[in-house]
């Protein structure tokens, strides 16, 4: 019986260790706790659809995000930035979230934004309202340290004009900060 019973709670301790599935190495480790996080991104997109219209053709800016994770899976923030069309500039204003999925050094994600487009010449006629779902992937290079690429369909609506439609891209970097 004792020798049934020692092997039961082996057993079970394997398992329970097993199942916990440890990081690969101490930057990933470190990549899974909660904290501030800044990400800092590249934009780039072509327009679809009809590209004659101005802010219609294609932007490229940056965007700077200022969110928390609070699990492995999850980070929320908001964020602003600068994007120059080909028919003048946008300011963002917007709100982040990032679903992560369970990896290791290589994540791939799922992410929404969405906001406004504040232009300045005329903030209450000419503002845009946008919405922007991604996926993509970030590989952990180092402590504290990540490298993120996505691709997504942005629409923005409101103001002169109809709506409209772009592939955009981003490349960006993620700064965790110590807790």
């Amino acid at each position: 019986m004792r020798t049934k019973l020692t092997l039961l709670l082996l057993l079970i301790s394997i398992t329970g260790v097993y199942a916990q599935r440890l990081a690969k190495s101490p930057k990933v480790n470190y990549d899974w706790r909660p904290g501030f996080v800044s990400i800092t991104e590249l934009n780039g997109a072509i327009g679809l659809g009809q590209t004659t219209d101005e802010l219609s053709g294609y932007y490229y800016g940056i965007t700077s995000i200022a969110a928390y994770q609070f699990s492995r899976n999850i980070k929320a923030g908001a964020g602003a930035g600068v994007q120059f069309y080909n028919g003048g500039t946008l300011f963002p204003l917007f709100a982040d979230l990032r679903l992560n999925m369970n990896s290791n050094e290589f994540v791939p994600f799922i992410e929404g934004a969405g906001g406004l487009l504040l232009n300045f010449r005329d903030i209450i006629e000419e503002t845009r309202v946008f919405l922007n779902p991604m996926i993509g992937g970030r590989y952990v290079a180092a402590n504290r340290t990540a490298i993120s690429f996505s691709t997504g369909l942005m629409v923005s609506t409101g103001g002169p004009g109809e709506r409209k439609s772009y592939i955009n891209f981003k490349l960006g970097v993620e700064l965790k900060f110590r807790n």
